[in-house]
This record gives structure tokens, C-alpha cells and sequence, in this order.
């Protein structure tokens, strides 16, 4: 499948930082939540990455150069893990598409993914009028809204997955400050856009009968909403959650050539990404997540996706005058097997 891509490979990370940045992105675009835009935006910030799309048979009418998954052959959480296989374990990829988050699970940590939620009637509003202008829609309202498929849309793709291990959960009507969240979430810069508005017309006339028969159906939905904007500090800041329970974590690391070091690390605590701190005697000289795709960590059951892997490369000038070097789980004293590492 990426074949042709190959050749662009990223190699390990030369450029030392104190703050950490997730590698891989996985955008669960819930529809009619300013997706479009967010996925434009993503797309922008992201050049390095390989952009793979799934979005069904709409996935061919997007633009650019991407891996279109609806006709590619990997389609269950088994080919998908596959599929990351063919890369290097250090090539970041960007996922978007309105997919149940189950299908990505088993291939990419928990925290590289992302949402955004909208309060349920407001989406449903916006959905419908979506299908009237753009899909020729010619039933009643009532008629869209009792559909199965339009109901607890929001929380149905979310199902599977620890809410509390997502890496980014988002509000669309707190816009733009959700940018800046996530663009520092992601350590890149997210430039405001505005696609897929369409031409608007009135909507639907909503009456209170109306508005509590769409809350009603949509209760899933209500309650995920009102939890996750009760808690929006919590799932818009990934770095400031606790770090309990990171003090048992386990990993290695090994010295290879030119100033490279390669290891793992795994935390026993379900869904947490393990932070490591490079130090040079009492300094840290750089962080960095075990955020790379190793698929034998699963095959040795430390963790269910594979990701887990670190490789950083630290130049001649940081190691000049030091005899070793320590990798420890980021805020213990705690080093991996292999560390100090001598020089």
C-alpha cells in the first residue's frame, strides 16, 4: 500500500525540545462539527506526515495526495496494524475520516487521537440541512431526526475507546480558542480556516415539543457532551494530566552510531503515553513521548497497539565532555534498562 511513499521516511528527530509532541494524529471527524476545516488545517500543519483518508466513497472526491483507505485493502483493526508495518517505525501519519474509533485502536495509542464534539441539536440542525442542500434530501424534518443512523451519532463513533486516554477532545462552539488548544497539543501551528459552509438557508422550525423529542433520542450524545464540556481543561490539556502511575512504567534503550539511541517503553497503567527525559548529569536536555510504532511490543503483550518505540538523536555538541548519558520515565528518577548510557 505505501510503496510509493516510501522513500519519504522521517528519520529520527535531530531537533532537542523539553516539550514533547505527539507523533501520529488520528482525527475521528464526527460529521457537521467544523471537521472540514479542522482536517484542512491538520493537512497544513502536518507536511511531514503520510495523510491517509476514510471517509467512505466520499474519501475520492477529496483533493490532495493521500492513502484513500475506502479502496485500499486495509480495512479490519488486523489489516491496519498490518499496514503500519510497512513503514519505519518513526514516519508520522495523520488519520481522518468518520470512522468508529475502534477500527484505529488496535494500530495508534489512544492519545493520538482527536475529536470535536457540537451540542447534539445544533449538530442534528446543521446535519439535516447539510442533507437538503448537498444530498437532495426530500423528507421532513421529524422524519431525518428519528432515522437510527442520525441518533447518538456523536457517541456511536466514540464507542470503544476510555474517553480519559483520548488525546484531544474538543468543542466546536468554543471556536477559536479550540485551535490554539490543540495546535498546543500538538506542538504545530494550526491556521484558522472556514470550509464546507455551503450556502446557508432558514433550517427547520424547532418548538419545544421538537427540541425535547431530539434530546431525547440523542440522550447518549447529551451526556457525552455535558461531561466533556464540564471537564474541558481535562480533555484539551494532554500534558497537564496527572502523570499517577507513570512511576510504573518499564522500557530499554540501546546506543547505536552517530549519536543515536533507540528504545521503549511501556506504562502499566492502560492508556497513558510514556514521557521519557534525556539528562546530561542533573540537566534535562530533551523530552520526548515513546510514541513510535513497534510491533513486537505486542506480540510480547506490553501494550495492545504497538506504539511504545523513542529514537532521538543527540548531536555531538551535547555530548561533548559527557562519560554517559540517563533515560528516565519523565518526573521520577526511574531509568530505563540500558541507561545511564556510556559513551
Amino acid at each position: 500500500m505505501f510503496s510509493r511513499k516510501v522513500d519519504s521516511v522521517s528519520m529520527p528527530r535531530d531537533t532537542l525540545r523539553l516539550h514533547p509532541a505527539i507523533k501520529d494524529v488520528v482525527f475521528a471527524h464526527i460529521p457537521k462539527t467544523a471537521g472540514t476545516s479542522m482536517r484542512n488545517m491538520l493537512v497544513a500543519a502536518l507536511p511531514g506526515a503520510i495523510k491517509i483518508f476514510d471517509y467512505g466513497p466520499e474519501t475520492g472526491k477529496i483533493e490532495g495526495d493521500f492513502v484513500n483507505m475506502f479502496t485500499g485493502n486495509a480495512q479490519t483493526p488486523e489489516e491496519i496494524f498490518a499496514m503500519r508495518g510497512e513503514l519505519a517505525r518513526d514516519q508520522s501519519l495523520l488519520v481522518s475520516g468518520h470512522f468508529n474509533v475502534g477500527k484505529y485502536l488496535g494500530a495508534f495509542h489512544p492519545a493520538s487521537f482527536i475529536t470535536f464534539l457540537r451540542h447534539p441539536l445544533e449538530r442534528i440542525v446543521s446535519s439535516y440541512k447539510y442533507y437538503v442542500r448537498s444530498l437532495s434530501f426530500k423528507g421532513s424534518f421529524s422524519e431525518f431526526y428519528e432515522t437510527p443512523g442520525h441518533i447518538n451519532a456523536q457517541s456511536r463513533m466514540l464507542w470503544g475507546i476510555d474517553l480519559r486516554t483520548v488525546g484531544f477532545i474538543g468543542l466546536t462552539e468554543s471556536m477559536p480558542d479550540m485551535i490554539e488548544a490543540l495546535s498546543r497539543h500538538l506542538d504545530v501551528d494550526l491556521r484558522n480556516r472556514k470550509d464546507n459552509t455551503g450556502r446557508r438557508f432558514g433550517g427547520p422550525a424547532i418548538d419545544e415539543s421538537v427540541r425535547s423529542r431530539i434530546m431525547a433520542l440523542n440522550d447518549d450524545d447529551m451526556q457525552l457532551y455535558r461531561h466533556v464540556e464540564a471537564n474541558l481543561d481535562y480533555y484539551t490539556n494532554y500534558r497537564g494530566r496527572s502523570n499517577a502511575g507513570l512511576a510504573l512504567a518499564r522500557g530499554t534503550v540501546n546506543l547505536g552510531g552517530n549519536g543515536l539511541f533507540r528504545g521503549w517503553a511501556a506504562a502499566f497503567q492502560a492508556g497513558r503515553l510514556v514521557e521519557i527525559e534525556v539528562k546530561a548529569g542533573a540537566r534535562v536536555i530533551h523530552r520526548c513521548y515513546a510514541d513510535q510504532f513497534m510491533p513486537n511490543l505486542r506480540k510480547r503483550h506490553l501494550v495492545s497497539h504497538g506504539v511504545g518505540g523513542f529514537s532521538v538523536r543527540l548531536p555531538p555538541q551535547v555530548l561533548a565532555g559527557q562519560t554517559h548519558v540517563r533515560f528516565v520515565i519523565a518526573g521520577t528518577e526511574q531509568d530505563l534498562d540500558g541507561s545511564p548510557v556510556t559513551l
